[in-house]
């Protein structure tokens, strides 16, 4: 039994008495959880850990019924606050933690003082976020950076720069900076405005081990923004295609990139960098993601490694293995995140695309039956794959528009 699997959210007292007799009930025969995972979603990290051969606890916004179907799963009411009680109450373990949460530094001193944090520290993850203290690291690495202005200096509203939360992920919040810009409510945030880049958007996943030595590029894939079949925001993360090619020279340098945010920032295990490469091949390092990047999955699945392997050695002696082979051999794979373009009550019946970890998914992150949605919601993730980046856009787009119908009101009627 998992522990949402009653269909509703329990008060944290009782899921702590249950977390803890299972902890005590399968310590006898070594079947307990050995890795805990939190998150915004932590389903894509705890797959990987899955075929790695670890046992993941999760603890997330959603506890998606994917996810309760292959692992211990609970979603965390006032997330990201309450993820703190929930770390104090439960047994010591690992931890890695996925997306947003590099954003929550209390939720990150206290991984790291009521567990045994398997990711960047919140001192190293402040170090990867700033914009102003990464200005070396690009110039050592020999890529730029877009301009970038304080928040009590903006530019003209002319439609050339954007406005971006210094708190955000995903591309939350971000909007060109115009007139009607001026009363977006990312102005009441901490925030700053960014030079506008045109050009290719990619996602570079690394992976540092603790000792002394170069940075493996794990490899890149090329990011979706926007998509408005994703009812995506205009600069909205929704999704990734790849792995793909770089020139040798751009490769060269982002190669580069890993090496010297190792010993500028010190990133240990795996970390991301999101980046721009213009028509003229200019190089534009746009943010550091100081943990398990959501495009990992995909470089997974194209080389059949368990990744998250390495990542766990980077931290302590593990179990872990990479023994697991993938059921896909396409050159290029894809994913997209739909999100909700209205307010609704999910009734949809998605128990069918359920899938096991092993397995390249159709659809994943798949919501509960009663689920509420707010307008901007992720809802679920498509995959897909091609011989080409166009046909593999093209075949999740295909997908997102039969899981629309099946999932939203407004596509039903």
């Amino acid at each position: 039994m998992n522990v949402n699997s009653l269909g509703f959210k329990l008060p944290w007292c009782l899921i702590h008495f249950f977390l803890f007799n299972v902890f005590q009930a399968r310590k006898l025969n070594g079947t307990g959880p050995n890795l805990l995972i939190i998150g915004a979603s932590a389903r894509a990290a705890a797959f990987s850990a899955l075929r790695a051969g670890l046992k993941p606890l999760c603890l997330d916004m959603f506890a998606d019924s994917d996810l309760q179907a292959n692992a211990i799963a609970r979603s965390v009411e006032n997330y990201p606050e309450g993820l703190i009680d929930a770390l104090k109450a439960i047994p010591r373990l690992p931890i890695l933690y996925t997306g947003g949460l590099e954003n929550q530094p209390d939720v990150l001193k206290a991984a790291n003082e009521f567990h045994d944090l398997m990711g960047n520290t919140a001192e190293n993850v402040a170090l990867a976020r700033n914009a102003e203290g990464l200005v070396d690291s690009w110039r050592i690495a020999q890529v730029e950076a877009p301009e970038w202005r304080v928040a009590d200096h903006p530019p003209p509203t002319d439609g050339t720069w954007i406005l971006r939360p210094l708190f955000g992920s995903g591309g939350r919040g971000i909007t060109t900076w115009d007139e009607n810009a001026t009363s977006s409510p990312v102005l009441l945030e901490p925030h700053g405005f960014q030079k506008r880049i045109e050009g290719t958007s990619y996602s570079g996943v690394y992976l540092a081990s603790k000792d002394v030595g170069d940075v493996r590029f794990v490899g890149v894939t090329q990011q979706l923004i926007g998509l408005k079949e994703c009812n995506a925001a205009e600069y909205q993360w929704c999704g990734n295609i790849g792995p793909t090619t770089l020139s040798v020279e751009v490769e060269h340098k982002m190669r580069r990139v890993g090496n010297v945010l190792k010993w500028k920032a010190e990133m240990k295990g795996v970390f991301g960098v999101d980046f721009i490469v213009t028509d003229d091949e200019r190089i534009f390092a746009i943010e550091v993601n100081p943990r398990y990047p959501a495009s990992l999955e995909l470089l997974e699945f194209s080389t059949g490694l368990a990744l998250i392997e390495g990542h766990v050695r980077c931290f302590a002696e593990t179990d872990a293995h990479a023994s697991w082979s993938p059921n896909i051999e396409a050159p290029l794979l894809g994913k997209a995140i739909l999100y909700s373009p209205e307010e609704f009550s999910s009734t949809a019946d998605l128990s069918a695309e359920i899938k096991d970890y092993t397995e390249f998914p159709t659809v994943a992150d798949i919501p509960n039956t009663g689920t509420e949605f707010e307008k901007g919601d992720p809802i679920c993730t498509v995959y897909a794959h091609g011989q080409t980046i166009q046909d593999c856009r093209e075949a999740l787009i295909t997908q997102l528009s039969q899981v629309s119908e099946r999932i939203l009101p407004s596509a039903s009627t």
